[in-house]
């Protein structure tokens, strides 16, 4: 009995022992566990179940005119020409929307330019002047298309308007093309010069319509 309990009073302190280094195992290697848990998922990509990170492609366009803060800004594909006006600080008072589309979706290096009301109008009656005593509007159609059969018939191919060198008066007499898209020729061949007539068609409000009624008596 003696040697018994000589015996257990000698263990004691040695199960003490490993009992301490047991919890202190333990407890070292939860909080291991945890911050290892803890960095993988601060090293994961955050993405949502079912949802693919797409990047929008970047268009860089220029807005001139009657505008706050006219210049060149990079929106993102699919934005129409009524997000680039509040992107360059809105109208200034006396400007229109009247002559162009604001809903035209953008393309990489577009120029929009806006103008003034006092330009619209004098665009407008310059346009029907020559039908003012036209009182029908089934008149008033008829009669300017055959104003502009009449510009397009009048012609020569050796009479043809160069997109690089023809004054704002001399592009406004082709068929479609006002003050405004006449400036809008003239700034735009300021910075890059017309290598073929076909790039007319990167001036806004110019399209396949107009540019069909005008290929045979412009150049480059």
């Amino acid at each position: 009995m003696f040697f018994v309990q000589k015996y257990v009073q000698g263990k004691i302190p040695f199960l003490i022992v490993i009992v301490f280094l047991c919890i202190t195992n333990s407890i070292t290697g939860y909080f291991l566990l945890t911050n290892r848990a803890e960095c993988v998922c601060e090293e994961c990509p955050q993405i949502s179940s079912g949802e693919e990170v797409v990047e929008q492609t970047k268009l860089k366009v220029d807005i001139k005119g009657y505008v706050k803060k006219p210049g060149v800004y990079e929106v993102e594909e699919g934005t129409i020409v009524n997000d680039l006006i509040k992107k360059a600080g809105g109208l200034k008072s006396n400007a229109t929307t009247d002559n162009i589309n604001l809903s035209k979706t953008l393309q990489n290096e577009d120029v929009v330019v806006i103008s003034s009301k006092s330009e619209v109008k004098k665009q407008m009656s310059t346009t029907t002047s020559t039908t003012t005593s036209v009182v029908s509007p089934s008149i008033l159609v008829e009669s300017t298309k055959t104003e502009e059969t009449k510009v397009e018939t009048s012609k020569e191919p050796n009479q043809k308007i160069n997109l690089n060198t023809a004054s704002k008066e001399e592009l406004m007499t082709l068929s479609g093309i006002g003050e405004a898209k006449a400036l809008s020729i003239i700034e735009y061949r300021t910075k890059t010069p017309f290598k073929d007539i076909t790039e007319i068609m990167n001036i806004s409000g110019i399209g396949e319509s107009i540019y069909e009624k005008i290929k045979d008596f412009i150049t480059v």
